[in-house]
């Protein structure tokens, strides 16, 4: 049965407290009902408490939306999944040749590009960024072939937002807003600080419990808004979007904004993730989940984080449920696992599988693991301490501030390619894969954060 927004208000009062979250916004559809609850504070210097109305960064959901703009486009004959982005974009260029000639839109969507997928350089506030920023990855190097595996990569939906441009003849900001927030009935939704700026917005919050401070710095690169850097928005308005795509492309206002083609070549595998990973395949910016284990994905969704902000959502067709969970810091990770369980499990009779569990009486060749591992963002080192592996994470100086600084992590084995190690500040494990082989028997790869980190 649906939760009523008292019982959400309760769970979420609750769960804010518990994980030091600041403010958090909760929006749930459950067959034929819209459900919201907020709680907590948008800044915890002004203490300007959280409303169903405040605006959160949404971060990488809007890939989801990125990808449906892509699919319009598709429609309509003016992009194409499958040829290479140089038949829209001559110009474009990556550090390998190669690449830069064959990679397609749906390997920038997919995110099996291959291409180093880190990348926050400031392009600028003029309506020419996007364009400048794909420009500069002329200066990114590979990670993987492309279609080899996946590795999260931002860079690559800013290059998609660049074909959509140039495409559609606007801006991507123009273009998300004509052709998807205005058809779907949610004016609130805004790329850019000056229209957030007509509503009440929350701030994120950076440092671990009990010493929380205002993030100094609010966005991540206006340039990097086809990725997420800079959207806004309610959490009733990202179910707005779920609520379309369950519906097969239809608005709850009865405009057509998706064919059921497009729908449905969003919710299709293009690559399988590591077994133990969060995800369990990609779609088309779609992150798809097996949760019921019959070897079909039933749930999909996306999560987003920006500088001190991370949203959650997540849909269910078959139920017709959707979820969306907007936080501004601490451990939102723990409180979104918690209230997706419990609403899910309550309203569409579902649940995600347990998490994946250490196995400390597996051997392991800690030759296999040890070593360096790095990408754009960050260094990892991976050493043996008392018989365990150890992590040591070293952000790039222009990801300090980002990042929250060097950690140290203990994992513990699951199976000879899975480890498990808690962050700092988190109470949930996070997935560490060594895949591949470099020739001499040592992984090839450290996959974590749904990263690729390559062997240095």
């Amino acid at each position: 049965m649906p939760h009523s927004p008292a019982r959400l208000k309760e769970m979420l009062d609750e769960g804010t407290r518990q994980f030091c979250v600041p403010g958090a916004s909760l929006g749930v559809w459950t067959g034929d009902t819209l459900s919201e609850a907020a709680a907590g504070v948008c800044n915890i210097e002004t203490k300007v408490p959280v409303t169903p109305e405040t605006l959160f960064q949404i971060g990488s959901i809007t890939k989801l939306y990125t990808a449906a703009l892509a699919m319009q486009l598709v429609e309509e004959g003016k992009l194409a999944l499958d040829v290479p982005v140089r038949t829209l974009l001559p110009d474009f260029k990556v550090k390998d040749e190669s690449v830069a000639a064959r990679v397609t839109l749906r390997h920038l969507l997919s995110h099996t590009s291959g291409i180093m997928g880190d990348y926050f350089k400031d392009a600028g506030r003029g309506e020419d960024r996007v364009a400048r920023f794909t420009a500069m990855m002329a200066a990114l190097d590979q990670v993987h072939e492309p279609g080899e595996m996946f590795s999260y990569c931002n860079t690559g939906f800013v290059a998609a937002g660049r074909m959509i441009e140039v495409a559609n003849g606007t801006t991507w900001d123009k273009a998300i807003r004509q052709r998807l927030a205005k058809p779907l009935d949610t004016p609130s939704f805004s790329t850019l600080p000056e229209q957030a700026m007509r509503y009440q917005t929350a701030i994120g919050h950076l440092g671990q419990p009990g010493r929380m401070m205002v993030t100094p710095i609010a966005y991540l690169a206006a340039s990097n808004g086809p990725a997420g850097a800079t959207p806004m928005a309610k959490a009733r308005d990202v179910v707005t979007f779920m609520r379309m795509m369950m519906a097969l492309g239809v608005a709850a206002n009865g405009n057509r904004v998706l064919s059921a083609g497009s729908v449905e070549a969003m919710h299709s595998m293009n690559i399988v993730c590591p077994k133990g990973m969060n995800i369990d395949a990609i779609g088309l910016a779609t992150f798809m989940w097996d949760w019921d284990g019959d070897g079909t994905y039933e749930v999909f969704g996306h999560d987003g984080s920006t500088i001190g902000q991370a949203a959650w959502a997540r849909y269910h067709p078959a139920s017709s449920t959707a979820f969306c969970l907007l936080t501004n810091g601490g451990n939102g990770k723990a409180l979104a696992d918690r209230l997706i369980r419990e609403i899910f499990s309550d309203a569409a009779g579902i649940a995600p599988p347990e998490l994946p569990k250490p196995y400390a009486a597996l051997a392991i060749a800690p030759a296999r693991y040890l070593g360096r591992y790095a990408n754009t963002m960050e260094e990892i080192e991976v050493s043996e301490e008392d018989g365990k592996l150890v992590v040591t994470v070293t952000p790039a100086p222009d990801y300090a501030v980002m990042s929250g600084g060097p950690k140290r992590i203990s994992l513990e084995p699951a199976s000879a390619e899975l480890f498990l190690g808690v962050p700092p500040g988190m109470t949930l494990p996070q997935s560490w894969h060594f895949l591949g082989d470099d020739g001499t028997g040592r992984a090839r790869w450290l996959h974590s954060g749904v990263r690729a980190h390559k062997r240095v």
